[in-house]
């Protein structure tokens, strides 16, 4: 008798069982996604990789980085001589004309990891502002330079600014990026000169700001140049005539040193009209990734 109800029981037990278990397991079925097939699949592991067409237009831009960046490290390298040597006012220029460089360049350093961060980091990036152990780079030594006027400060920033600026060189030789990425940093420029160097939040110190935006619109002339073969040609003529109208609002502050007035010195007037002519620039240049008919992808 009780064998016979220890059976029932187990009997019922795995009853039980499979009517949960089976039902899940159709129910997780359902929501799987059918097995793909045929012939338009495409596995992605990383990047696209850019079609062939592309690839000039990378390789041309890519030596134009690597170049942008020689020109800095040889800038910091001045800026290291003039301060062993006790000139201030040429160090402080020599400082300029490196950050004009890297800001040639900035967006696809972005691209690069943590680069930038770590190389390029605003006071304003930490509560503790330039006391904070974080806040190195190019903006220390411009800090030291401008506002401490510190020599000896300013030279052990720009030590270690130089080892970072020639490991970033080496590594760009090396390097590419696929054409998604280009064409989305041509608007980067752009947007950059919105959100900070408008405002004159770069370069607090020196108040470079107008070099670095002229720096800013080369990078993104560049890239028009090196895909301008791939561009509709109005949308083409409305990127050239919207920059010659923002060359000719820059080109008074221009000086004979290669370099911008302080940013003090822009005029309210100019102020708002490269923000109208600059809006319109980024919102044109994001139109280049459907004429090319290439996604945007990011890293999260």
């Amino acid at each position: 008798m009780c064998s016979l109800l220890r059976y029932k029981f187990k009997c019922l037990f795995f009853s039980l069982i499979l009517g949960v278990v089976v039902p899940s397991l159709s129910y997780g079925k359902a929501l799987r996604s059918p097995v793909q097939t045929g012939d338009n699949i495409i596995i992605a592991k990383g990047d696209i990789p850019t079609p062939e067409k592309y690839q000039d237009s990378i390789h041309t831009y890519m030596n134009f980085i690597t170049a942008e960046l020689a020109e800095m490290v040889i800038q910091l390298e001045l800026l290291q001589q003039n301060l062993q040597q006790g000139k201030l006012s040429a160090a402080q220029h020599a400082y300029i004309i490196a950050h004009q460089h890297y800001e040639t360049v900035r967006p696809i350093i972005v691209l690069f990891g943590n680069t930038d961060r770590t190389i390029n980091p605003r006071a304003d990036y930490f509560l503790d502002k330039e006391k904070d152990y974080r806040f190195t780079g190019f903006h220390l030594v411009e800090y030291q330079l401008f506002a401490a006027k510190n020599p000896t400060q300013a030279l052990a920033a720009n030590e270690e600014l130089l080892i970072k600026g020639r490991d970033l060189h080496k590594r760009v030789t090396t390097e590419t990026i696929e054409i998604p990425k280009l064409v989305q940093a041509s608007a980067d420029f752009i947007e950059m000169i919105l959100e900070t160097k408008l405002e004159g939040k770069e370069n607090i110190y020196s108040l470079s700001d107008l070099t670095d935006i002229a720096a800013n619109l080369k990078g993104s002339q560049e890239i028009i140049n090196v895909i301008q073969p791939f561009i509709e040609k109005n949308t083409l003529k409305q990127l050239q005539e919207n920059t010659l109208r923002i060359n000719k609002i820059m080109q008074p502050y221009y000086m004979a040193d290669s370099t911008y007035q302080p940013y003090s010195q822009l005029k309210q007037q100019d102020k708002m009209a490269l923000y109208s002519l600059l809006t319109q620039q980024a919102e044109t240049l994001a139109k280049l990734r459907a004429q090319l008919d290439v996604d945007v992808y990011y890293k999260y």
